[in-house]
Parts: C-alpha cells; sequence; structure tokens
C-alpha cells in the first residue's frame, strides 16, 4: 500500500471524532481542572501546512453569548499529516495526543486567560507543567517535516522577516495576507529553491523533544479583511 493510496486499513487507525473528544475530556480534567469549556475538534482534509490549528473567528474578549463560545471557535487536526505519519511509524498516537494538547493551551488560553493564543511564558509554563506527567510531550515545534513538504507544493516568504509559509493549494493571497509574524508583505516563491526561515508550510510550530524558549513567536497568516485569528502548530525550523 503506497501512502497516497490510503485505504481502509489506515483509515481504522485514525481516531473518529468522539474518541478525539473523549481524550479531549481527559485532558482537560487531568491538566484544566475541568475548565475548559466545549470546544469542536475536527479533521481536516485541507489543512496540510500545519498538524493542528486553533481557529476562532472572534477575539478573546469578545462580547457573545457563552452558550455560542462553540461556534465561533474549533481545533483543527491535520487528518493527511497523521494519515502519512501513521504509514511510517507506530508513534502517530502520540504525536496526535501531543498536538491535542498543544492546541488544548491555546484554548486555555484564550477562553481562561483571555489573552490572543501564542507560544509566550504562559504557554511556556503550562508546557511544562503538563509534561512533568510523562503522558504528553507538548513541544512548540512538531517533527513532521517530511510529511508536511509532500503536501505543500506552494509558498510564499516574507518580504520583511523572511518567514516561509507552505499550502497545498494557493491559498494565500499576497493582496489579502501578511506575515503573522510582523506583518510584512508576501511574496510567491519557486518551491524548488526555498530557503531561509519556515513554518513548513505555515503558521505556528512543530513538535520535536526540544523547545527553544527564544523563539516563542506566531507564524500565522493574518487576513488583512476578516482579521481572523487562527494560530496553528507546524513545523519550523530553529
Amino acid at each position: 500500500m503506497t501512502v497516497d493510496g490510503v485505504g481502509s486499513e489506515l483509515a481504522m487507525a485514525i481516531p473518529s471524532l468522539e474518541t478525539l473528544q473523549t481524550h479531549w475530556r481527559r485532558l482537560n480534567v487531568r491538566y484544566f481542572d475541568n475548565r475548559l469549556p466545549p470546544i469542536p475538534i475536527v479533521w481536516s482534509h485541507r489543512l496540510t501546512s500545519s498538524v493542528g490549528m486553533f481557529a476562532s473567528r472572534g477575539g478573546p474578549r469578545s462580547k457573545q453569548p457563552h452558550t455560542s463560545a462553540e461556534r465561533h471557535r474549533e481545533i483543527r487536526l491535520s487528518r493527511p499529516l497523521l494519515e502519512r505519519l501513521a504509514a511510517r511509524t507506530p508513534y502517530a498516537e502520540q504525536e496526535l495526543l501531543n498536538t491535542l494538547a498543544h492546541e488544548m493551551i491555546h484554548q486555555w488560553q484564550f477562553d481562561i486567560l483571555k489573552r490572543r493564543p501564542n507560544h509566550g511564558m504562559d504557554f511556556l509554563r503550562k508546557m511544562t507543567e503538563m509534561n512533568r506527567s510523562g503522558e504528553v510531550a507538548v513541544t512548540t515545534h512538531h517533527s513532521l517535516q517530511q510529511e508536511v513538504l509532500a503536501l505543500s507544493p506552494f509558498a510564499w516568504r516574507c518580504k520583511n522577516c523572511g518567514q516561509v509559509y507552505r499550502r497545498q493549494r494557493r491559498t494565500i493571497k499576497p493582496r489579502r495576507h501578511q506575515c503573522g509574524n510582523c506583518r510584512g508583505s508576501l511574496q510567491e516563491l519557486d518551491v524548488r529553491h526555498v530557503t531561509g526561515p519556515s513554518d513548513e508550510t505555515s503558521p505556528q510550530a512543530s513538535h520535536q523533544a526540544t523547545v527553544s524558549l527564544e523563539r516563542p513567536t506566531s507564524h500565522a497568516v493574518a487576513d488583512k479583511q476578516t482579521k481572523q485569528l487562527t494560530l496553528e502548530f507546524s513545523f519550523s525550523q530553529a
């Protein structure tokens, strides 16, 4: 079986949405004192630049009623990346749990701290606290470089800070989007000649055992029109 020809056997290894919610509830009780409000968790077939993403269409201090919280933010997980990872390693399930825990810290920042999600000191302190348990290994960078590059034939670079964003489709529009790091202008690249700092296709962080405390920055592309807040968990070279 080829990775591109993912069949029913592999699909059976991918957790259902119900299983993901079960993991979320357990992590919520253990690490967040059950304080996180319910949130949709979805498998994304389009998310290939990052393994996970916390997305919201409103700010953390928006005046929307509490009952509508589920409708304006969600956790997205990349099905294509996890399927590819599952095809080459038996540790995909742990990677998924680590990614979910990572995005839950962003939810904690957004829902509890009422702050814009980031990889600053609040994130790092919570990450360290959770990692002491030995159950999860949350980091700010994942290890799916091979899978990300295989699924991301398009790339853009920030003209100001050099951050590189990769995508499966030509979804980034330089006239509409700007660098989430510095709000600089973006320029499309020939991916055969891409060099420089890379979010490895996108927005926000990667997943290896070491964490750089010197670069707790976000790499999410900013939408000039909608001001949509998205915080992704993707590969970034340190």
